[in-house]
C-alpha cells in the first residue's frame, strides 16, 4: 500500500534490508509503503506458510519490460504464521 492505495505486486527479491517487486502502477521515489508478503512453507522449509508484513520507502522505480520494477528499503518487518 502506498499513498492510501492498495496495489498487487510480484516479489522478485527480498532480504532483511530491502525488497524488489514488479507491478503495473507507478510509485514515486520516497513514498512510504506498507507491505504483506505471503511466503510458502515449501520455500521456507517450514511447517506453515508465513506472512511478512512491514513498512518501508521506495528508493527506485524503473521499467523492466512492460512492468515497473520497484525497489524499497525495509524500515520495519515482522513475521506471522498463517493457519
Amino acid at each position: 500500500m502506498a499513498g492510501g492505495e492498495e496495489h498487487h505486486a510480484e516479489t522478485h527479491n527480498i532480504s532483511a534490508g530491502g525488497v524488489l517487486f514488479h507491478l503495473q502502477a507507478e510509485m514515486q521515489v520516497g513514498s512510504n509503503i506498507e507491505f504483506r508478503i505471503s511466503m510458502p512453507a515449501a520455500v521456507l522449509g517450514a511447517a506453515t506458510d508465513v506472512l511478512v508484513t512491514g513498512q518501508g520507502r521506495v528508493v527506485r522505480c524503473d521499467f523492466e519490460g512492460s512492468r515497473r520494477a520497484v525497489a524499497a528499503v525495509i524500515d520495519e518487518y515482522r513475521f506471522e504464521r498463517m493457519q
